[in-house]
């Protein structure tokens, strides 16, 4: 079995089951591999995720220092 391509060529699903495919691998690098692979599922999950925006901190028409914000 290969790596997967990057997110976004690749999706959730195949690197998941890459990343179990190296829970049973015999190779010397499949620490380095692993971790790889739990970076890319973290970056997929994190890009993927819908987040409602933050409310301003200053609100419209606020003066301060004669710079409007």
């Amino acid at each position: 079995m290969h790596a997967p391509e990057p997110w976004p060529y690749a999706d959730l699903e195949a690197w998941s089951d890459w990343r179990t495919h190296l829970d049973h691998a015999q190779d010397p690098n499949v620490a380095t591999l692993k971790r790889e692979a739990a970076c890319e599922i973290a970056r997929i999950v994190r890009c993927t995720r819908w987040q409602p925006k933050r409310p301003q901190l200053v609100p419209r028409g606020w003066v301060r220092r004669g710079v409007r914000a």
